[in-house]
């Protein structure tokens, strides 16, 4: 968290999912962040960074793997296996858009 803080993360310490527009419009339309950010308290859009706590993670998975149910994309699967990752190795997961 301490390296995320200060920008100096390394790769190895980093997974990353970059959405093109299109893509970022599919998890728009599936109310993805609207549902973290109701469910967690927190605001995920593209005006700022933010952080989702290790405690909220949990969370955010469950909404994700219920939308996976209905609709199965591979970002949505490579979100949902960034949100385990994060969970394994105890740390945050950031947006920046």
């Amino acid at each position: 968290m301490k390296d995320y803080d200060y920008g100096v993360q390394k790769d190895e310490q980093m997974e990353e999912l970059i959405l093109s527009e299109s893509q970022y419009n599919i998890f728009y339309t599936l109310k993805i962040f609207q549902l973290i950010n109701e469910e967690c308290g927190v605001i995920i859009d593209d005006y700022e960074e933010e952080v989702l706590s290790l405690e909220k993670i949990p969370l955010a998975l469950k909404i994700v793997n219920k939308i996976i149910q209905n609709y199965n994309d591979i970002n949505l699967l490579k979100f949902k296996n960034m949100l385990e990752l994060a969970i394994k190795y105890r740390t945050i997961v950031g947006f920046d858009f």
